[in-house]
C-alpha cells in the first residue's frame, strides 16, 4: 500500500497529505518566563536509563552475525551485495583491500569470539556498571530532554561533558580488563552508548525543524522571534566543545545565527540536487528541506540531500528503499559491528581509525538528519514510514513512540 501511495506522489507531486499538529502538541513542551518561551523540551526523552537493553541488543546482533558466518561463501555474498558500489581502495593503496573487503574482514574477525563469555564476565560488568552510574548521575542533573534554550547562547556549549565520562570509563577499563576480547568489547560498548544517548537530542531537534519549516509560527504557538532563537539554540548545540570561536560567533549573532546556518544548508542541498539530478528520476516530490522522493536505478527511494552516500561515494545518500525497507537497517547494523571487528585486525592504529571513519561515513550523520523525515511521517500519520525510520535509527535508548 505504501508503495502505491508513494508512486502516486511521484506522478502527482502536487498531491500532499493532511498534516496534523496532534503529535507536535503531544511531544513538545514550551517553558515560559514572563510570557515568553525560553525553553523547548521533548517529553519523550526520558532520563530513565539502563545499559542492559543495549547489551542484549548488541549481543543478539553479534550472535546472529556469527550464525550467518557459518557458511563463509554465503556470508561473503551477503556483505558484497550490501556494498556493491564500494569498489574503491580504502587507503588509495592497491595493496590494501577495497572498502567492501575491509568491511568483510572486520566482520569475520568477530567469528570466533565467545561474546557470551565476554558479556557475563564480572570485571566487564563492573566497568559497565560504573560507567552507567556516572552517566545516570550526569543525566539526572537535567537538560537531556531540552532541545532548545532560547535565552542562553552558551547553554549547550557549557554542557558538553559526557565525553569526559567516556574518557574516564575507557581509562578504567584499561586498568581492570586484561584480555583483548574484554577490553575491545567494553571500549566499543562505552563509546557507542555515550554516542547513542547524546545523538537523541540531534534527531529530535531535526524533527522539530521539520515542524518549523512546514507550519506557521502561530499554529505552533510561537512568535517568529521565538522560532528564530530556537533554531539558533539548535545549531549552538552542535558546536564542538573545542570550537570556542564558533561559540563566541553564535553569541554575537544570536538572533539570526541558526537561520543563517539552516538556510546555508538548504541552499547547499538544492545545489546537490541540481548537480546530481541526472542520476535520479526527473519525477520527484519534495518532502522537506533535506529529503525528496524519487527513483534511483529504477527503484523507488527517498534521497537525503544533506549527507553524501559515504566517504567515497559523493552522491546524495539514499535514506530509504521503498521495495527494500530493511536494506538500510541491515547495512547500518553491519557497519556498526564492523567497528568492533576492526579492533581485532592486526593493523596499525591509524589504519583502524581511518576504517572506523569510513564505516561511520555511511550512517553516522545520515540517521540524525532522518529526524526531519520522521517528523514528516509523524505529522502525516504515516505509521509504516515511522516504523521504517525507527528500525534503521538503531537506537535502543530512543523508542520515539509517544
Amino acid at each position: 500500500m505504501l508503495k502505491v501511495l508513494f508512486a502516486m506522489l511521484l506522478v502527482f507531486p502536487q498531491l500532499s497529505w493532511g498534516k496534523s499538529l496532534a503529535s507536535f502538541e503531544k511531544r513538545f513542551e514550551f517553558i515560559k518566563e514572563d510570557g515568553k518561551v525560553v525553553e523547548i523540551r521533548d517529553k519523550s526523552l526520558t532520563v530513565k536509563f539502563s545499559i542492559r537493553p543495549y547489551l542484549e541488543f548488541i549481543k543478539n546482533a553479534l550472535r546472529e552475525e556469527q550464525r550467518l558466518m557459518q557458511n563463509k561463501g554465503d556470508y561473503t555474498y551477503l556483505i558484497e551485495n550490501l556494498f556493491a558500489d564500494e569498489s574503491q581502495q580504502l587507503t588509495g593503496d592497491k595493496n590494501h583491500p577495497t572498502g567492501t573487503k575491509f568491511v568483510l574482514n572486520s566482520m569475520l574477525a568477530l567469528k570466533e569470539i565467545d561474546f557470551d563469555k565476554v558479556f557475563s564476565d564480572p570485571k566487564f560488568n563492573e566497568v559497565i556498571n560504573k560507567f552507567e552510574k556516572k552517566l545516570t548521575t550526569e543525566m539526572s542533573l537535567g537538560g537531556f530532554n531540552v532541545l532548545a534554550r532560547l535565552d542562553n547562547a552558551k547553554f549547550f556549549y557549557k554542557k558538553n561533558v559526557t565525553y569526559q565520562i567516556v574518557k574516564w570509563a575507557l581509562d578504567f577499563a584499561k586498568k581492570r580488563l586484561s584480555t583483548i576480547p574484554l577490553l575491545n568489547t567494553a571500549s566499543y560498548v562505552l563509546v557507542q552508548v555515550e554516542q547513542l544517548i547524546r545523538e537523541r537530542r540531534t534527531f529530535h531537534q531535526n524533527m522539530l525543524l521539520y515542524y518549523f519549516e512546514n507550519f506557521p509560527e502561530s499554529e505552533l504557538g510561537l512568535e517568529k522571534e521565538e522560532v528564530d532563537l530556537a533554531v539558533s539554540s539548535i545549531y549552538e548545540s552542535r558546536i564542538s566543545w573545542m570550537a570556542f570561536w564558533e561559540s563566541n560567533f553564535a553569541v554575537a549573532n544570536w538572533d539570526r545565527y541558526g537561520m543563517d546556518k539552516f538556510y546555508t544548508q538548504v541552499r547547499s542541498a538544492n545545489s546537490v540536487w541540481r548537480a546530481n539530478r541526472s542520476i535520479f528520476s526527473s519525477t520527484f516530490k519534495k518532502i522537506n528541506f533535506a529529503f525528496k522522493e524519487t527513483e534511483f536505478k529504477e527503484e523507488l527511494v527517498i534521497v537525503n540531500l544533506f549527507d553524501q552516500e559515504s566517504l567515497f561515494q559523493k552522491r546524495p545518500a539514499i535514506a530509504h528503499f521503498i521495495d527494500k525497507p530493511n536494506f538500510i537497517k541491515r547495512k547500518r547494523m553491519v557497519l556498526q559491528l564492523a567497528q568492533l571487528g576492526v579492533s581485532y585486525l592486526p593493523l596499525p592504529s591509524f589504519i583502524k581509525s581511518f576504517a572506523e571513519r569510513y564505516f561511520k561515513s555511511f550512517y553516522e550523520q545520515h540517521k540524525l538528519t532522518e529526524g526531519s523525515l520522521y517528523g514528516y511521517f509523524e505529522a502525516n500519520e504515516l505509521e509504516q514510514g515511522m516504523e521504517n525510520i525507527r528500525n534503521q535509527y538503531l537506537n535502543p535508548f530512543d523508542p520515539l513512540k509517544l
